[in-house]
């Protein structure tokens, strides 16, 4: 019998037969190591190859070439035709995928906002999760205009997670640096940054600097904001840090009114998940993928083809 033969018998008897491989060691007379270095030998000369189809519709080549050229850990493309249905369809995939890996005991989650991540939240399944922890990373801000703001995102989530949750009693910006400083100092505020530093899954929206952005539509920044950040160049913002052309925090009027928690702790959990999914999102992206702020990118098909 050839060698290729051979290889290619075994292989079927284990991989589509499913005859365990003691058994095909009796069978040929060779040991149960043998086996194991002949299925070996089979998949490196391509004799046997692996296809894993995804529950998503995502272009996993697609999804690799963007994580190897920003050295991501993950990436996803998915394919969603209708821009209308990309919120709620990024929403639902980032729930399954991070139910598989949250931590099933002293699970530390932080959330920002955004609608993407309130379509997360929405699907999510009900969980008990021991000793579970939500973070909520960005300030207050009231709710218009249809957007969920960070409050109800953290409180949706803690009841889908059983969790304790460690609200952000501030708004995203301060009147003044003494107030923000005052509102910073407060016991409760203070053990925010503190659960944040112990984070396993961060979950953080990017975005842009247009009229269409979620930061102008929903009033956390003012029209005047808005012109100043503009004149600045700004691109748009990361969980509510502004940042400059190159994708580095940008210094701007409001900068030390923020009371969210700094971009250097959000960055620094085990997993840190960027959603964005609207096309008009590209060139932050570009400046921002490679900057180390987010290891795990969600996003659709038309933002990964720009971004290579």
């Amino acid at each position: 019998m050839s060698n290729d033969r051979l290889l290619a018998i075994v292989s079927k008897m284990y991989y589509i037969d499913k005859v365990k491989q003691n058994e095909i060691a009796k069978r040929f007379s060779i040991s149960s190591m043998m086996v194991s270095r002949i299925l070996k030998e089979a998949e490196t000369s391509g004799i046997v190859s692996f296809y894993v189809k995804m529950p998503w519709q995502v272009d996993m080549e697609l999804s690799t070439a963007v994580m190897k050229k920003y050295g991501l850990e993950d990436c996803y493309a998915f394919d969603i035709p209708d821009d209308n249905e990309v919120p709620l369809r990024l929403g639902s995939y980032l729930a399954d995928y991070f139910t598989q890996i949250l931590p099933k005991k002293s699970a530390v989650v932080g959330l920002s906002w955004g609608n993407t991540i309130s379509k997360f939240m929405q699907a999510l399944p009900y969980m008990q999760v021991e000793n579970c922890s939500l973070v909520q990373l960005t300030g207050s801000f009231t709710s218009v205009n249809s957007m969920v703001p960070s409050t109800d995102v953290i409180n949706g989530a803690s009841k889908k997670l059983d969790g304790h949750i460690y609200v952000l009693n501030a708004p995203l910006y301060a009147a003044s640096k003494y107030m923000r400083d005052n509102l910073l100092n407060d016991p409760v505020n203070k053990l925010i940054t503190q659960m944040a530093e112990k984070s396993n899954i961060n979950i953080i929206g990017v975005s842009d600097l247009s009229v269409n952005a979620s930061t102008l539509k929903s009033g956390v920044i003012t029209p005047e904001d808005y012109r100043e950040l503009l004149g600045l160049k700004s691109i748009g913002d990361l969980a509510g840090t502004f940042l400059d052309s190159g994708g580095n925090p940008l210094k701007w009027s409001k900068s030390n009114l923020n009371t969210g928690v700094p971009l250097q702790i959000i960055s620094n959990a085990r997993y840190v998940i960027c959603v964005a999914g609207e096309t008009r999102k590209i060139e932050i992206l570009k400046k921002i993928c490679g900057k180390k702020y987010f290891n795990i990118l969600f996003t659709i098909k038309g933002l990964a083809k720009e971004l290579l």
